[in-house]
């Protein structure tokens, strides 16, 4: 399936930036109330495509479909295709096998630093490895971001706090220390940006 040329797979920063004009109140009464509604929200966003196009060259059309992820998908219309395709085809949720409503939630929580398990697993009744999974998921997404779009942070009249700590283990917690990882980092309070 390709998804039309209209539509970008929209990145890490786009996403928090959408989701961090919404308050929680909204969030539960607007847009994850139920998952037609959250789709309806995310394709508003262009979290999600409004439409694509099939292998074939047809546009696909939307639907309720039995066998597919959240039962909303995209149809091929030509008769000898037929072919289907999830709701999520080539966004950020693609591949993922929670429902949307919860990866909105889990998303706005973690924008918002509520993030202890403790936290996530009470609201959103996921286990511990599911929640440190996309923890992981995200902290690297916005890693590989930063990578590539690196952002200085400080500048004339500003007051960058910095800070560092070093890593290790040992085999079996016993023993000299085997490896160990310098890391820094910092913060310049008056952009609230961090390194």
């Amino acid at each position: 399936m390709a998804v039309a040329s209209s539509f970008q797979p929209l990145l890490i920063p786009t996403i928090f930036s959408v989701i961090e004009e919404i308050t929680l109140k909204q969030l539960f009464q607007n847009i994850t109330i139920d998952e037609d509604t959250c789709i309806a929200w995310l394709k508003s966003n262009g979290l999600l495509a409004t439409g694509i196009m099939c292998k074939c060259g047809i546009i696909m059309r939307s639907g309720t479909f039995s066998g597919i992820a959240d039962g909303k998908g995209w149809r091929c219309t030509e008769k000898s295709c037929k072919k289907f395709a999830s709701m999520r085809i080539g966004s950020f949720f693609e591949g993922a096998h929670i429902p949307l409503t919860e990866l909105v939630e889990f998303l706005y929580f973690w924008a918002d630093n509520l993030q202890t398990t403790a936290f996530l697993h009470k609201n959103l009744g996921w286990g511990e490895h599911t929640i440190t999974d996309w923890k992981n998921f995200l902290r690297d997404l916005c890693a590989e971001e930063f990578l590539v779009n690196p952002q200085p942070i400080g500048g004339p009249g500003h007051i960058v706090e910095i800070d560092e700590s070093k890593f290790g283990h040992r085999r079996y917690s016993r023993g000299r220390m085997l490896s160990s990882q310098w890391v820094f980092g910092g913060i310049d309070r008056r952009q609230k940006i961090s390194l």
